[in-house]
């Protein structure tokens, strides 16, 4: 095996030989028709197939003393990879040993961007840029013309590019195509769904696409990224147990905080978004308890880089290592049904204006957009105060806002591309 720059060995997973034929075993035999149905997968019927597992259908990157890259292809095959920095130098390359798992590591955390091909030698590779670190987006925009807003995703891939693209918002080739718009994935990406994993990876490059363009996707944190992060696991598709299964680790542990690449990437997501005179939250927002937007993101942001973030779902505060004063203010900060990630009581009730008119004044905002709570199709509310994004069948619709002077207009986009005036 090649290998360049101190790289540490590179290998298939290696499974006790009970634990390897498991894993053969989930991974070759379980097809759509295993999973439990859900609100969701009712709908897959014309879109049943095997599971995926090439490239980033699977892609688990963690940092363990520096950097680990592990991988699945649909086929037992020897695997390849490369990893090079911005100029091109190598950092590591190398094969795998004939598996469908595969992994390599490199003995430091890279400290600028780099590119990652990897795959299977059979099957072919995949292109993948990782930053070394993630700037925090801000919750604050303005001066924005035209605006896409996708409510929950959960892990529906191929209805979300499917949506994606007959809306304009990337050409066949899954290339930005949207100019200086803003696109919005309004929170739940996790769960029901067989490709999570690959809609974050999507969505990850999408983002410099779009900065590229002059445009911007947004990412707004749902009850779904705080379930799965804080080990929720009730949801998870059979699927994406099946990606934590081959690697031996948890499912949480995958998008841990500082551990893992997309958790890191996560965590530096806003949970309240504002454009002009639009407010945003995955549930919806009561009070804040602050006057600033930026001021509760950064209360997210401090609370989801402490340990005991990990652990507010456990029956009872560690006080030999938590303060249980305020690992219970946390919990309820995150898992209280009125918080901008559960609340649901502007969609379920029509009788909170007094309610609703006081927080847009507060934030001086016009028109809040919320997801979380399905409907058959996207509607307004409270007189347009309100717009629902999150739909009974999920990513099959979209929110567009297009201004004409001081204005937004207001469309949805369904998965034909048809677009219609609310």
């Amino acid at each position: 095996m090649k290998t360049e720059n101190k790289i540490m060995r590179s290998t298939s997973l290696i499974l006790g030989l009970a634990g390897g034929l498991l894993v053969s075993f989930i991974l070759m035999s379980l097809t759509d028709n295993d999973v439990k149905p859900s609100s969701n997968t009712k709908h897959d019927s014309s879109l049943q197939q095997s599971f995926k597992y090439n490239g980033t259908y699977s892609l688990y990157v963690s940092y363990e003393e520096g950097m680990t890259f592990q991988w699945i292809t649909n086929l037992e095959e020897e695997g390849t990879f490369s990893l090079k920095d911005q100029k091109g130098k190598v950092i590591a390359s190398g094969e795998t040993e004939k598996s469908r798992i595969h992994k390599f590591s490199i003995d430091k955390k890279s400290n600028g961007t780099v590119n990652l091909v990897f795959g299977g030698k059979d099957s072919g590779t995949e292109n993948v840029t990782l930053q070394p670190k993630f700037k925090r987006q801000k919750g604050l925009y303005k001066k924005v013309d035209s605006i896409y807003v996708v409510g929950d995703v959960h892990g529906r891939y191929d209805q979300m590019i499917r949506l994606l693209e007959n809306s304009g918002v990337v050409n066949s080739e899954l290339q930005w195509s949207a100019g200086s718009a803003h696109l919005i994935f309004l929170g739940d990406l996790f769960d029901r769904g067989d490709d999570v994993t690959k809609v974050l990876w999507f969505i990850h490059k999408l983002e410099s696409q779009a900065e590229k363009k002059g445009g911007k996707v947004h990412l707004v944190l749902g009850n779904h990224e705080i379930m799965t992060m804080t080990n929720d696991l009730r949801y998870m598709s059979r699927k994406e147990k099946n990606i934590s299964i081959a690697y031996k680790v948890s499912y949480d542990k995958m998008f841990h905080p500082s551990e893992s690449y997309l958790g890191s990437w996560l965590t530096s997501k806003p949970s309240i978004l504002k454009i002009d005179d639009l407010i945003m939250a995955h549930g919806g927002i009561i009070d804040l308890g602050t006057p600033h937007i930026e001021e509760y993101n950064d209360q997210v942001y401090s609370y989801m880089n402490e340990d005991m973030y990990l652990e507010i779902l456990k029956d009872h505060a560690d006080s030999s290592a938590y303060d249980p004063d305020r690992w219970y203010r946390m919990k309820h900060f995150f898992y209280s049904d009125q918080a901008p990630f559960w609340y649901r009581g502007y969609v379920n009730s029509d009788t909170l204006s007094d309610q609703l008119n006081t927080m847009l004044n507060k934030y001086n905002s016009k028109v809040h957009i919320v997801a979380h709570t399905t409907q058959p199709t996207i509607t307004e509310r409270y007189n347009g105060k309100v717009l629902t994004t999150d739909l009974d069948d999920a990513a099959t619709q979209l929110l567009f806002l297009t201004r004409k002077r001081n204005k937004y207009l207001r469309y949805k986009i369904d998965s034909e591309g048809i677009q219609t005036e609310l």
